[in-house]
């Protein structure tokens, strides 16, 4: 077992100089990248938070399943409202995107994957990602969608969120918001903070969107309400972001038996080196059991 995880990592440090691997689609307006292989069973994988598809763990986990396991991969790169971007998305912009945008561009993915003629799509996405396409699972997506693996899905509590601000950025959430519900939602506001991004500018819209609680951001709720389709949720024993994971998936009552835990030991919350195979593992399996 060690020999083939070493060979397999070595492979994806090669072909990670191998451009040719993927090919750069556009449609919609959208952007996205093809790993090819052959079958008619393909897998979507979607970025975490304010990332991209060529992020590392995209990526390793892309090629892996794709050339390794010979499953073609399609990893889109969610727009933030900016159509061609590339790389981690600046900070610096005039945010304008929301939250629940990505579900919308989900479906645009979806069936452009079924008008290549697939008639099987896993869907995997990580952390935000993990949780926005476990909304989209939620809202009766595609009866060719056969399974999910969702890698460090994001969870959400309102109480921990609007205490994780004040933390953050040294100013009470409350006020901030009742000051965007005050303005048009284009209006642009200068705030402490925003996501990730400290000193942003922001629409009213947008800094309302992503901070008004919603149970929709939380994945265990989420999956009480997707029971047609195996679902596997991965988690890292070392994350530090998404670190209430496994305990509010079993506090989280209503979810099926076709939800099930993958505990990574070691893994931190992007996967980084060889347990990236693991997961690649993991969404193999999946497809091997269609």
């Amino acid at each position: 077992m060690l020999k083939t995880r070493i060979s397999l990592f070595v492979g994806a440090l090669l072909t990670s100089i191998n451009l040719s691997a993927q090919t750069p689609v556009t449609h919609q307006g959208l952007d996205a990248d093809f790993y090819e292989a052959d079958g008619n069973t393909v897998v979507l994988l979607l970025h975490g938070t304010l990332a991209h598809n060529r992020m590392e763990i995209i990526s390793t986990i892309s090629r892996l399943v794709s050339e390794d396991y010979g499953v073609p991969v399609l990893a889109p790169n969610l727009s933030y409202n900016l159509p061609g971007r590339e790389g981690m998305l600046d900070c610096g912009i005039t945010h304008t995107h929301k939250h629940f945008d990505a579900l919308n561009e989900i479906g645009t993915w979806i069936a452009y994957l079924e008008d290549q003629g697939f008639e099987n799509i896993i869907v995997s996405a990580h952390s935000r990602g993990g949780g926005q396409m476990s909304a989209y699972l939620a809202d009766n997506p595609s009866d060719k969608i056969r399974g999910a693996v969702l890698i460090a899905p994001a969870v959400f509590d309102a109480e921990y969120a609007t205490k994780g601000y004040q933390e953050r950025y040294g100013v009470p959430l409350e006020g901030l918001m009742e000051q965007a519900k005050q303005l048009d939602g284009d209006s642009i506001m200068e705030v402490p903070g925003f996501v990730y991004c400290q000193q942003a500018k922001v629409s009213a819209a947008s800094f309302i969107d992503y901070y008004t609680p919603d149970t929709r951001r939380d994945t265990p709720t989420n999956l009480t309400q997707v029971s047609n389709i195996p679902v596997v949720v991965v988690a890292g024993s070392e994350d530090d972001v998404v670190e209430r994971l496994p305990e509010k998936l079993e506090a989280t009552a209503g979810i099926g038996d076709n939800v099930s835990l993958e505990m990574i030991d070691g893994a931190d919350h992007f996967f980084r080196d060889l347990y990236a195979d693991d997961v690649a593992v993991i969404i193999a399996d999946m497809v091997e059991s269609l």
